[in-house]
Formats: structure tokens, C-alpha cells, sequence
């Protein structure tokens, strides 16, 4: 009784073995083949986002290029405007100048002070709010 068992017991052990064979090839080759699916996903997000950098940069350079331009002309008109301003001054000091002159040979007398002038005003406006008061 011995050899049928022994027959038997190989088989099992054959059928085992063959099992698990195709089971550990089928998990093996499965596993590469994920491994390299993986790494060709990851290489073909890299360049994605390679690719999407280089337009984004791109992008960045033509705006700053525009807004370079911009500022430029905005520099040359505001140097344009304070050269402006400059010679304003210049001539409403030199009108200033002219107009004391004038004044002084026509017999005009000299403004008032600053705190006079001040004093006056708010005198004035005591005046006036005495006024409004009584009328009501």
C-alpha cells in the first residue's frame, strides 16, 4: 500500500509546486510589469510639468517684457512732468519776484502775516457764529 501513497503524495507535491509556480510567476511578472508601467507614468509626469514650467516661464518673460516697456515710458513721462513742475517753480518764483516789486513801487503795503492772518480768520469766524446764534 505503500507505492499508491507515495504516488499520490508526489503528485500533490508536482500539482503543488506547479501551482504555485504559476502563481508566483503570474505575481512576479505582474509586479513588473506594474513597476514599469509606473515608471513610464512618473517620466511622462516629469516632462509634464517640465513642459508646463517652460510656458509658464515663457508666459512670465513675454509680461515682464511688456510691463518693462510700460514702466520705461512711465519713467520718461514722469522725468517729463518733474522737468515741468521745475520750471514752473522757476517762473512763479520769478513772477513772485516781479509782482513784490510792483507792489512795493506802486505803494501796495506788505501781506499780513501768517499768524495774523490766522487771527483774523478765526476772529471773523467767532463773529459769525455770534451772529447765527442771536438769529435763532
Amino acid at each position: 500500500m505503500q507505492k499508491p501513497d507515495l504516488h499520490r503524495a508526489r503528485a500533490v507535491i508536482a500539482g503543488s509546486a506547479m501551482l504555485l509556480g504559476m502563481v508566483g510567476g503570474g505575481t512576479g511578472i505582474g509586479y513588473w510589469a506594474g513597476v514599469e508601467r509606473m515608471r513610464g507614468m512618473l517620466a511622462e509626469d516629469r516632462q509634464d510639468h517640465l513642459d508646463e514650467i517652460a510656458r509658464l516661464q515663457e508666459a512670465n518673460r513675454i509680461a515682464l517684457g511688456a510691463l518693462s516697456g510700460r514702466v520705461a515710458r512711465a519713467a520718461d513721462l514722469t522725468a517729463a512732468a518733474a522737468d515741468t513742475a521745475a520750471t514752473a517753480a522757476e517762473t512763479a518764483q520769478a513772477a513772485a519776484a516781479t509782482a513784490g516789486k510792483a507792489a512795493r513801487a506802486a505803494g501796495v503795503p506788505a501781506a499780513v502775516p501768517e499768524h495774523e492772518r490766522k487771527a483774523i480768520n478765526t476772529t471773523i469766524q467767532r463773529a459769525n457764529e455770534r451772529i447765527k446764534g442771536s438769529a435763532r
